[in-house]
């Protein structure tokens, strides 16, 4: 099986802002919410400071997601003649997918510069890597690789294809 690795191209500004959050969450769960939540008997203090720590780790986990791929997340490619997988790693709560061949109908390259979603659109005017190789798998669009320049992203296509 060939492997093709891919990092994710780090937003350093989300990392240095979520690398914030996640100290500040840390040092209110840490540190804040068991003294918020001491009362006189024990039972009291427990069900009063896990009802005060869901919030914050809810918002503890989403940094933690947020962090994590951004900073060292890698996407791998791995593939022979019958299928492709694709590997997302260091990204919390996914798990990899696994796409024939058979029913792959073409690969192609698109630009996201103008990127339209159901609900609004984006514009991506500050970089060059706004491509994606995706492919074309029952009917459906599926994006493989994301933010690439276009010469990484035509080699990529050209190894695949």
């Amino acid at each position: 099986m060939t492997t093709i690795k891919v990092k994710n191209k780090t937003n350093w500004f989300l990392t240095i802002f979520s690398s914030i959050g996640l100290l500040i969450l840390t040092f209110i769960i840490v540190l804040i919410l068991p003294l918020a939540s001491i009362r006189e008997t024990y039972l009291l203090s427990a069900i009063s400071y896990i009802a005060l720590v869901i919030p914050f780790l809810a918002f503890y986990i989403l940094f933690m997601y947020i962090w994590l791929w951004n900073t060292f997340g890698k996407t791998i490619l791995k593939f022979d003649t019958e299928k492709i997988i694709l590997i997302k790693k260091n990204k919390l709560f996914s798990k990899s997918k696994t796409y024939y061949r058979a029913k792959i109908q073409s690969i192609n390259i698109e630009d996201f510069k103008i990127e339209k979603t159901q609900f609004n659109t984006r514009y991506h005017i500050f970089s060059n890597s706004t491509f994606s190789v995706t492919f074309i798998y029952n009917n459906l669009t599926i994006r493989i690789i994301d933010w690439l320049t276009h010469e990484k992203a035509k080699e990529i296509k050209d190894i695949l294809s």
